[in-house]
């Protein structure tokens, strides 16, 4: 099922990832830790295990981004067998099984598999560990240490996942008499080694950069709304979202760990920026767990009804009848995923593709600006790129994240000779961004005329990108 959804939405690359591939590929030709070749070092990719297997890849000779979602849909089947075979020891074998039925029908998560991104890597790696300390004996430390210590590379939030499931699981037993002992030394296991593993990416990231935290952080943290991220979420996720909470609650032990790492992704969405998170990207890596704790309930309601009622093989019927509801009801339903992924395809790459072929005919040495920063520069034949947001500039380490009127002061001082600006209109220009409308309207704009207007395939989507010429 996982494989089939995979196929139905290959069609699905998301522009943030080819992100990290320009990286990647400016890695392995040897221009370094570098967004523009020749330029500044700058860390604007928030995924350095993921960038490093690309760089790898493009070194070899295969593709980058097709490294990526091959890599993706391992991590899909690896959080697969994790939930079937790991989860028995959690939850029960009727209960994991209707556990990986649950995780295969998620079309999100499979969306995310062939995204391009860590996301369905993350999951793998959250999911072994959390399932691994959730057994009723705690588990074999060091294989929990490890998936937690690959968190960090992943992700800026691993080491948070990590310290919350070590801290609810071993905590408890520090403050037992009989217990205090082994706890002490599981924790300095379990902690230990995830926390070792981000202070050798700290360093490394002093050494390569000159800082501590990926520019990403200090762009998304505390930009967006308070609970857009959550609520998206709670839209799509409804019904296993209420199973999943009525699952924690009948769970006992050490089990209820499986809960932690969904609600520490709730609390950490808080104010987070709402980027790259079609179909809730930032919850996917905790699906696996939410199907876990779903079909706890699925499984308890299932057993009870056929007690009542007669019949056999209570889980069966629960694991059919959950993932057909998965698959089939919207807006998180194969159809609406697909319908979607079709749209973007269509509309954004289509317009993308569109203006990749205009600048393909401008100089090799053209320098141009534009704010979703994805498949136009790394496509763009090593032309320079200037980020509007500057999430790819080293600036923002220094300032933060900037203002729009200050982000339009800097486009323009950069000059460009072409701004490449998305509109929500093919007709006149109206800003799909507040940054493009500012730069747009900017008095140094008086020295660009428009050159080209970029559409996607198919009906009207609202997405136009028109490049302006110095």
């Amino acid at each position: 099922m996982h494989l089939a959804l995979c196929w139905v939405l290959r069609g699905f690359l998301t522009d943030d990832a080819w992100i990290s591939v320009r990286y990647a590929e400016n890695l392995a030709a040897g221009e370094g830790f570098v967004w523009n070749p020749g330029g500044p070092r700058v860390e604007g990719f928030s995924n350095p295990l993921l960038v490093a297997l690309e760089a790898l890849a493009s070194w070899a000779g295969w593709s980058a981004p097709a490294a990526a979602r091959v890599l993706g849909i391992a991590g899909g089947l690896a959080c697969l067998v994790l939930v079937h075979l790991g989860g028995r020891a959690v939850v029960g074998e009727s209960t994991a099984r209707v556990a990986t039925v649950l995780t295969a029908c998620g079309a999100p998560f499979a969306l995310w598999a062939v995204g391009g991104l860590e996301t369905l890597l993350v999951a793998a790696a959250v999911t072994a560990g959390t399932l691994e300390v959730a057994r009723r004996d705690g588990g074999r430390v060091l294989r929990a240490a490890a998936a937690f210590a690959v968190l960090p590379w992943l992700r800026p939030e691993g080491l948070a996942v990590a310290a919350a499931v070590v801290a609810l699981g071993e905590l408890p037993g520090v403050f037992r008499t009989a217990t205090r002992r082994r706890a002490i030394r599981r924790i300095a296991v379990l902690g230990g080694v995830p926390l070792g593993s981000q202070l050798v990416l700290e360093a490394a990231r002093l050494g390569i950069y000159g800082h501590l935290l990926p520019n990403s952080v200090l762009y998304k943290s505390g930009a967006g709304d308070a609970l857009t991220v959550l609520q998206k979420f709670l839209d799509q996720a409804l019904l296993p979202l209420l199973l999943a909470t009525a699952g924690a609650v009948l769970l006992t032990g050490r089990a209820r760990l499986l809960a932690v790492p969904p609600v520490l992704y709730a609390l950490g969405s808080i104010g987070t920026l709402d980027s790259a998170n079609a179909y809730s990207r930032f919850f996917q890596p905790v699906w696996p767990l939410v199907a876990l704790l779903a079909a706890v309930a699925t499984v308890r309601a299932a057993e009870r009804l056929a007690r009542h009622r007669g019949g056999g093989r209570p889980a069966a019927v629960a694991a059919v009848t959950v993932g057909l509801l998965l698959l089939l009801l919207p807006p998180a339903g194969l159809r609406s995923v697909h319908d979607w992924q079709q749209r973007y395809t269509d509309c954004r790459v289509g317009a993308r593709e569109s203006v990749l072929g205009w600048l393909a005919t401008t100089p090799p040495d053209t320098s141009f600006a534009i704010s979703d920063a994805g498949l136009v520069p790394a496509r763009a034949g090593g032309r320079h790129v200037v980020d509007d947001f500057f999430l790819n500039e080293p600036l923002i380490q220094e300032t933060g994240r900037l203002p729009v009127a200050e982000r339009a002061d800097l486009v323009h001082g950069r000059a460009p000779d072409v701004l490449v600006l998305a509109s929500r209109d093919a007709g006149r220009f109206v800003g799909y961004y507040p940054t493009e409308q500012a730069i747009f309207d900017h008095p140094a704009m008086s020295a660009y005329r428009l050159a080209f207007v970029a559409t996607g395939r198919g009906d009207s989507c609202g997405y136009t990108l028109m490049a302006f010429r110095r």
